[in-house]
């Protein structure tokens, strides 16, 4: 979260730095083709790469569609996860506070994305109930399916670098919500979880059931708009 909070504070002086430069005014543009790099909620957290396509039904007013493609292999190693299966829709609202005739725009969104993520784990390993804290399940294999939903308020600015080129970071907060299963799991066994050493686990795929969570949101972002 460090290095997060550095990288934003960071864009941000990009942002400011483009607004001291002379203005250019363009034309009103209607679409926008963008692509930002991302990381792949699975073991490993793999490397993915987001297109998106953004419409702007007026100046101020538009509508970003995005998707999360893996770009790294489907199996760890240590076949923690095999057959790494994942793909993103995200769309996101949004309202600019001014029209594309400023270096650096400010803007207000609202953004859904609903996740599909599947993979086999082929070694020991464990899960938990979400609402049975000292009960866990171990087991020698299984298959685990994890979609996740989310639901957040964002904040950004929108950066004219030169011509029709843009760069843009952004900030969210709101909610997750996934609903983990696991399947076809060799020699299970439940046992106690219990004493000093009880340490949860962080990932929410180690769950089975549905848990809620809190969602934050760092992205940055070029496009081109025409």
């Amino acid at each position: 979260m460090k290095y997060c909070l550095l990288y934003f504070s960071a864009a941000i002086c990009i942002c400011f730095s483009c607004y001291a430069q002379p203005e250019n005014t363009p034309e009103a543009k209607r679409w926008a083709v963008s692509l930002s790099p991302g990381t792949v909620p699975l073991p490993g957290n793999p490397f993915s790469l987001q297109p998106g396509v953004e419409f702007f039904f007026t100046p101020k007013i538009s509508l970003l569609n995005e998707v999360s493609l893996q770009t790294e292999k489907n199996d760890d190693f240590d076949s923690t996860a095999l057959n790494k299966r994942y793909f993103k829709y995200k769309a996101e609202a949004r309202y600019y506070l001014s029209a594309n005739t400023n270096r650096v725009i400010p803007y207000f969104g609202l953004q859904f994305t609903t996740a599909s993520r599947k993979f086999d784990i082929g070694k020991a390993d464990r899960y938990y109930d979400t609402f049975q804290d000292d009960s866990v399940y171990t087991f020698t294999s299984a298959s685990v399916s994890s979609p996740v939903q989310t639901l957040t308020g964002q904040f950004g600015l929108s950066a004219r670098v030169i011509d029709n080129f843009y760069f843009e970071t952004s900030f969210g907060y709101g909610i997750r919500y996934i609903n983990t299963t696991y399947s076809a799991v060799e020699n299970p066994e439940k046992i106690r979880n219990v004493g000093l050493f009880n340490i949860k686990p962080l990932s929410s795929y180690r769950y089975e059931g549905k848990l809620t969570r809190t969602q934050l949101n760092l992205g940055f972002r070029v496009s081109y708009r025409f």
